[in-house]
């Protein structure tokens, strides 16, 4: 069973995959139906896309890799707020950037992640 801040925590994942993606200023039964073109399993509601944009309900496995997919993120991402990384091939540099983003707060969290999407 998913708990409230799992839901809450999807939601936010969900929303800043969508700003990233240029989709965050789409409607509801917009992103619905623009999920489902690309959903090859039983169509989406426009009130379930809702409850996902706002932490009521987190969307069944299919349902994650087709947003995944169509928001060009990874599954586990999206799900879990993690990424695969193979550790290997991390420099130091980069799991000091990684300390220093996991100390701030969800909000400056979401706007960096826009900030560096949108400079590359």
């Amino acid at each position: 069973m998913h708990t409230e801040q799992d839901k809450a925590d999807f939601s936010q994942r969900l929303q800043t995959a969508l700003k990233l993606a240029g989709l965050d200023t789409l409607s509801g039964a917009n992103l619905a139906n623009r999920f489902n073109l690309r959903h090859p399993n039983q169509p989406v509601s426009t009130q379930a896309f809702h409850h996902w944009l706002t932490g009521r309900s987190i969307p069944t496995a299919d349902k994650i890799d087709t947003l995944a997919k169509w928001l060009d993120t990874s599954p586990e991402w999206l799900r879990h707020g993690r990424m695969a990384l193979d550790c290997g091939s991390v420099s130091a540099d980069e799991l000091l950037l990684l300390s220093y983003f996991r100390a701030l707060p969800p909000e400056k969290r979401r706007a960096l992640i826009v900030l560096l999407h949108q400079s590359g």
